[in-house]
């Protein structure tokens, strides 16, 4: 367990004690913004007066790249890249590290409907339904610490104070190699406010009421080439196969708001979430392979495998809260929240052999229901120089997943993970203090405590059950340098609970030969949770009105009881892949964040954009003592652009993000596999045709990435035993967008 002993202390003091005060800056907000974000010029206000470290991106922001998703526009933005086919932004991942490690929330909290990982993919988001996205480096107490490299909070738009309305309608396509696909997207929002008469005592209420509908296509493309040698260097196999996948999903979204002030000093908000995504995936695949792989000729067909997969998945929160202001000052919150999603999955295999004939079919059907609820309260109460604030949840959370297979009519036993039954409860109390020590100097100091137990049975019949209680302190600083210049300083402490499949003890048997690439999978009944302290500090400078920001930020986390996936050779002389707490690491990095306008050369409406993101780590295995980076690391990952407003309505922009090839699995040198540089330009032309409306022409991936692999395998003497080449498209996106806002 990660705790502070004397040397992290003493590693964190520097980020604390940084001088003695400068300029004043009256009236710093001692909480969380929690206002609505209308420009941009709130966005940098919001991020200067935050007491924690985050990047606020509001309306305005979004409305000017007008992407179709939220992920759409996620990959813009400092230090993110995705995993996934070339161009689609599906899994988030901050800082370099495992999508695990990144936290996803919606209005501040966890969203059910997500994998294993308890990650949404950010792609079913529609962007037109947010209000702002937030990216929080470091937590303070009052937010979930489930993200050890940084957490995602997507807000919703909000009931307004004044009427509002706005529609949106985008056509576009992808354009693959071996077909092209259509999408398409409605959305709109209304929204308006009753007033109260003078001496009148009766409730106002305020409204909005947001949603969408829309098809959304992916394409994707793969090649690969299968060489495999033997001890001399001789060619023994040569393999070819060609891949199309074609993804069509239909969506929609409902975002419902409302806002009843019941009196001067009560409000009672209830909010909703619901999304319902059916989804069409066709994967063809066919094979071939040389009949004298030592001298590549005589190419055979060597199969082929036709899969149809159908998935439904539905979303549903609905969440009402009273709130109270107190006599004097402070207020008091009580909120109860209930939650479902559900996941529906079919799908149809057909493997034929060489000669065209099927071979064997496959069924699967996989449901998967989440139900929950949760209540809390809190309570904020200034006094002095301080403002206090505390708050008590709990949370039940039910989890069903069940997957059958049935192969050529005979039914298969469940593998690792495919069926269990999970209950979870979740306790937690948090404190903390937003503290203005001088004019210019405010301390946030927390402390988040919870418990969660969770017990569970697998498909293999097999109990399984944990309980574990976390202190988490974390301590931010905020130092006002000017008006305009903030120095930030936090300290944190971050978990992530393992998978419940990862510490299953049943072992799956591997297809086929067992072997060092096609292990059997178990999992780890007594896999720790990964741990982390996390160090930030950073400068940030605001220009002159809406002139933008300059950030640079550099953060360090101390991370004890990492886990990865081994392969190792069992005493049963099998090799086996299972998750291990393998040792401690550290990931550390500098992020450079400049969103400036050009007014000082005479261009104020051209703002640039650029974002520059330098990682390190060091992982140490201690069965091993083998030190390396982390996996999925790449060594650094930019942005640069620019949008422009020009005269008679016009506007354009673009977008060029970048992230160079590097080693996924430095920890296996057996097994090298470099995942290669990642080249996006998106961009963008639009003409205002009235006061209320605006025609846009945007493209995504207009570069046509290809990710191109070369994987190797090399046995104990150092000879290449396996070489696979792979070569993987999606395709580039043109929209055409009409938007109307009253």
């Amino acid at each position: 367990m990660t705790t502070l002993t004397p040397r992290r202390l003493a590693a964190s003091l520097p980020f604390l004690a940084l001088g003695a005060p400068a300029a004043a800056l009256a009236d710093a907000p001692a909480q969380l913004a929690t206002i609505p974000v209308y420009a941009e010029v709130d966005d940098f206000v919001a991020r200067r007066d935050a007491p924690t470290t985050r990047l606020v991106y509001g309306r305005e922001e979004l409305d000017r790249m007008n992407e179709l998703t939220v992920g759409d526009y996620l990959r813009k933005l400092p230090g993110v890249t995705f995993s996934g086919p070339p161009g689609t932004p599906k899994d988030v991942r901050l800082r370099g590290g495992d999508k695990g490690l990144t936290q996803i929330l919606i209005d501040g909290e966890p969203v059910f409907g997500g994998g294993k990982e308890r990650q949404i993919q950010v792609d079913r988001i529609p962007l037109d339904l947010v209000e702002r996205v937030e990216v929080i480096r470091a937590p303070s107490a009052d937010t979930p610490n489930e993200g050890l490299l940084g957490t995602i909070n997507i807000v919703m738009r909000d009931a307004p104070p004044r009427r509002t309305a706005g529609a949106r309608a985008v056509g576009g396509r992808i354009f693959g190699e071996a077909t092209d696909l259509d999408s398409w997207n409605l959305s709109g929002h209304y929204g308006n406010a009753t007033r109260r008469a003078p001496g009148d005592a009766g409730p106002v209420i305020r409204y909005l009421l947001s949603g969408a509908v829309g098809e959304r296509a992916e394409l994707k493309t793969k090649r690969k080439d299968e060489q495999t040698f033997n001890a001399a260097g001789t060619r023994t196999g040569y393999k070819l196969e060609s891949e199309d996948e074609r993804v069509k999903s239909d969506g929609i979204d409902f975002n419902p708001r409302v806002e009843i002030e019941l009196d001067r000093h009560d409000k009672l908000v209830i909010t909703g979430l619901f999304s319902r995504t059916d989804e069409d995936k066709i994967r063809r695949t066919e094979r071939q392979r040389y009949t004298d792989p030592v001298t590549a000729i005589n190419l055979v067909g060597d199969g082929a495998t036709h899969s149809d997969e159908s998935k439904q998945r539905d979303i549903a929160r609905l969440r009402a809260e009273w709130r109270r202001k107190l006599a004097g000052s402070g207020d008091f919150r009580l909120f109860a929240q209930t939650q479902a999603g559900d996941e529906v999955k079919d799908v149809t295999k057909r493997d034929f052999n060489p000669a065209g004939a099927l071979a064997k079919t496959t069924l699967e059907a996989e449901e998967k229901t989440e139900r929950g609820w949760k209540l809390g309260g809190a309570l904020t109460r200034p006094w002095g120089a301080h403002v206090f604030s505390a708050g008590l949840e709990f949370e039940d959370q039910r989890r069903d997943d069940a997957k059958r297979v049935v192969e050529n009519g005979v039914a298969k036993a469940p593998g690792l993970g495919d069926t269990f039954d999970i209950a979870e409860q979740r306790l937690v109390a948090w404190a903390q203090d937003t503290w203005q020590l001088a004019d210019a100097h405010l301390l946030t100091p927390g402390l988040r405590w919870q418990r969660i137990e969770r017990e569970g049975v697998d498909g293999g019949g097999n109990a399984v059950g944990a309980a574990t209680r976390t202190f988490s302190p974390s301590l931010h600083y905020l130092w006002n340098l000017t008006r305009a210049t903030n120095l930030r300083a936090s300290v944190s402490h971050t978990l992530k609970p393992p998978k419940f499949d990862d510490v299953s003890p049943v072992v799956q048997t591997a297809s086929g030969a067992n072997s060092l690439t096609n292990p059997d999978k178990g999992g780890t009944p007594g896999l720790r949770p990964e741990k982390a302290l996390g160090y930030e500090l950073g400068v940030e400078h605001f220009l002159p009105g809406d002139g933008g920001v300059l950030g640079v930020n550099a953060f360090w986390r101390d991370v004890s009881d990492r886990v990865e996936k081994r392969t190792e050779l069992e005493a049963n002389g099998r090799f086996v892949e299972r998750p291990f707490n393998v040792g401690d690491a550290e990931i550390l990095g500098l992020e450079f964040d400049a969103r400036p306008t050009l007014a000082v050369v005479g261009l104020p409406n051209l703002r640039l954009r650029f974002n520059y993101t330098r990682l390190y780590s060091e992982a140490r295995d201690q069965k091993t003592g083998l030190t390396t980076r982390i996996k999925d690391q790449p060594p650094y990952v930019y942005n640069v652009g620019f949008d422009w407003k020009l005269p008679a309505g016009w506007a354009l922009g673009a977008n060029y993000n970048y992230t160079p090839t590097f080693l996924k699995n430095p920890a296996e040198p057996a097994k090298p596999d470099f995942e290669p540089d990642q080249r996006l330009l998106d961009a963008y032309v639009a003409k205002k045709l009235a006061k209320t409306t605006t025609l846009r022409v945007s493209g995504a991936n207009l570069l046509d990435f290809v990710k191109d692999k070369d994987k190797r395998e090399i046995n104990n003497a150092g000879v290449l035993t396996r070489r696979t080449i792979e070569a993987e498209r999606g395709g580039p996106v043109v929209f055409i967008a009409l938007e109307i806002k009253l």
